[in-house]
């Protein structure tokens, strides 16, 4: 090929594309689309400047020409820049090829290429490249859509940690599509009330009794349908909605523990979700104090949840930030926990009162498995830095009887009760919080509504 392939602009590119699916498709062809895009490459550019950029681009570029020329054999193939530092090869495929063999040779061969040493005076530079390809015409029988799929699958290399092959799937752009709509839903889910809160009960293991409230936000979408928050969350956190969605949730679950007190039952705790981001947002600490203020709840009342990832990969504000709002009585809490990379010595230099266990530890402790000797290892070693622990996920009574023959401070699950809406949560439920062991004792129950028979089943192991 030309070295004037390097010259080509965008505009350009996409012309030769289209000629290129123009021509396969009147001789019967097949084409694979690869963009090859070199991982974290601004770090070069902090580094070592822009001229020596450029020369490592001009010898990238050199490199794929040459491979590209050996990859096509009689067939002239299409190679440009694409971004700053991202190329474009079309390559057409014989159809006495086995197409998948061949496919993921071409793309081996472009990493590799990428990813040998660049000279860099005495030394070297090593990269690594992520690709994207598809197929013409499986994935797309025009130039732009060839090209949105390629774009579309080294999305999808990077998103999984770069240095990666990925071939489109049809399942990306309903992926891809799924995240816009949810991404252009978030703004005005907020501001027209589409969040609402739901409450899981958290029960003390010792005597019964109801130790408070977990508050957990759901979406419903006026066209996705009911969205998770494991689905929602982490796409509010990329956009930078995730600080006043969860400046709601702390002001609506704050109201909901307000309310509650008039029962008199103001030893209760809500446990509230944070992302890290908030915690690096300056104002996080005085808009939560100021909350409490306002419904006279005491810093105390309230137990922050982080999980496990999220907090061993934050920076140190943010464990700064949490060790600011233990000081003022704030609770925190390590959530999800077994699922991360967290050791018993790095618990002991964060600033937590609480430990929660997965539910993927908690549901197989019934079984003679690893699962059964490991959380009651935890336990036990956990309450002795000092930290109580919280068993997520019990739904059988075995579960429940393991967990307090082996000390656990507090249980959570669908057991004891599922997440109740506001307005479906029974009243007589907080009234009757404080005499709950002498229910137990004596056995009696109150079947006035689902709430209740949620509350009761908790009773039964013991």
């Amino acid at each position: 090929m030309e070295s004037s392939a390097r010259l080509l602009s965008r505009k350009e590119s996409y012309a030769k594309v289209e000629l290129s699916v123009h021509e396969a498709r009147a001789e019967g062809k097949r084409i694979l689309a690869m963009i090859v895009e070199l991982d974290r490459f601004y770090r070069v550019i902090d580094t070592k400047g822009t001229d020596f950029g450029h020369e490592v681009l001009d010898v990238m570029m050199n490199r794929l020409i040459e491979l590209s020329k050996q990859l096509a054999g009689s067939e002239p193939p299409v190679l440009s820049n694409w971004g700053s530092h991202s190329f474009l090869l079309l390559l057409y495929i014989s159809k006495e090829d086995s197409e998948f063999d061949v496919c993921w040779q071409a793309a081996e061969a472009m990493k590799h290429a990428a990813e040998r040493p660049v000279p860099d005076g005495d030394s070297e530079l090593y990269l690594t490249a992520s690709i994207g390809a598809c197929y013409f015409p499986q994935d797309g029988v025009t130039g732009e859509a060839l090209i949105c799929r390629a774009e579309s699958a080294v999305q999808q290399s990077k998103e999984n940690g770069g240095n990666r092959i990925t071939f489109y799937k049809s399942e990306d752009t309903d992926r891809m599509n799924r995240r816009i709509a949810i991404e252009s839903g978030l703004r005005p889910a907020l501001y027209q009330r589409q969040f609402h809160l739901s409450y899981q009960p958290i029960y003390r293991l010792g005597d019964g009794r109801l130790r408070g409230l977990e508050a957990l936000i759901r979406w419903n979408h006026p066209e996705l349908g009911v969205v998770s928050p494991k689905e929602f969350i982490p796409i509010a956190e990329h956009g930078g909605l995730i600080i006043p969605i969860g400046e709601w949730v702390i002001r609506e679950s704050c109201k909901m523990l307000a309310r509650i007190r008039k029962y008199g039952l103001h030893d209760l705790r809500m446990s509230i979700n944070i992302s890290p981001l908030q915690l690096h947002d300056p104002s996080f600490m005085n808009t939560l104090l100021n909350v409490l203020e306002e419904n006279r709840l005491e810093p105390s009342s309230i137990e922050l949840e982080i999980t496990e990832h999220y907090l061993f990969h934050s920076s140190e504000t943010a464990v700064t930030a949490l060790s600011r709002l233990r000081a003022t009585g704030v609770r925190i809490a390590l959530d999800d926990f077994g699922t991360g990379y967290s050791s018993f010595s790095n618990l002991k230099q964060l600033p937590i009162h609480c430990l929660k266990i997965d539910k993927s530890f908690i549901q197989k402790i019934d079984l003679q498995g690893a699962e059964r000797h490991i959380v009651e290892s935890i336990i036990g070693l956990v309450q002795k830095l000092g930290v109580e622990v919280i068993a997520e996920g019990v739904e059988y009574e075995g579960q429940y009887r393991l967990l307090k023959e082996w000390g656990c401070n507090y249980v959570q699950g669908y057991l004891l009760g599922t997440p109740m809406e506001p307005t479906m949560m029974d009243t007589s439920m907080f009234r009757r919080a404080a005499s709950t062991e002498e229910r137990a004792e004596s056995g009696s129950s109150h079947h006035d509504g689902e709430t209740n028979a949620a509350e009761c089943r908790v009773y039964c192991p013991q």
